[in-house]
């Protein structure tokens, strides 16, 4: 594989990486539901389960903006200022890291946020069926579906930075003199 077959290979995993960070980023944090009720009737309540209910989901929109910022900026000095990859001060290498960084445990906060709030979770608190009262997916189960969805698209996320930063290093013939040899 060509040189220049690498960098395609990493600009087309980054701008991957950077669409579905922004997308699981999206997804989290428009995502609210109503839930609640018995029928209608005049004492029947209703509320609202949101993201920004629970300190992990807030978290994993927080570090998939962090990352979407990074992964952003790396692929611009990536694309145009080639130069910053290789220079003094390695800037595409540490964005690549961080946006790897945030974007794994962004996709390991909403599992385990899933996890509790299904009730299958240890911990304690509002989110599980200790007592008796079931968990919030028994009855707000498109938010917990979409919580599975944005972590899974996080993760995806993650492995697609992952590979572009592979490409970008085998690229630049650091894998021990070799260029792009897989």
């Amino acid at each position: 594989m060509a040189e220049g077959d690498c960098k395609a290979l990493s600009l087309i995993f980054r701008m991957g990486a950077l669409g579905l960070s922004v997308a699981a980023a999206v997804v989290k944090a428009t995502e609210s539901e109503v839930v609640g009720g018995d029928g209608g009737t005049e004492s029947s309540s209703y509320s609202s389960v949101s993201y920004s209910q629970y300190n992990a989901l807030r978290y994993f929109v927080a570090a998939g903006a962090i990352s979407a910022v990074c992964s952003a900026v790396a692929l611009y000095l990536f694309a145009v200022h080639a130069a910053a990859a290789v220079g003094s001060l390695p800037l595409v290498p540490f964005l690549d890291a961080a946006a790897q960084g945030f974007l794994f445990s962004a996709a390991g906060a909403a599992f385990a946020a899933r996890d509790v709030v299904s009730g299958t979770g240890t911990a304690a608190g509002s989110w599980g069926s200790s007592g008796g009262e079931g968990s919030v997916c028994d009855v707000a189960s498109a938010f917990c579906g979409r919580v599975t969805v944005a972590g899974a698209v996080c993760g995806f996320a993650a492995v697609s930075a992952a590979v572009a930063a592979l490409a970008r290093d085998a690229g630049h013939g650091s894998s021990g003199g070799r260029r792009c040899e897989w």
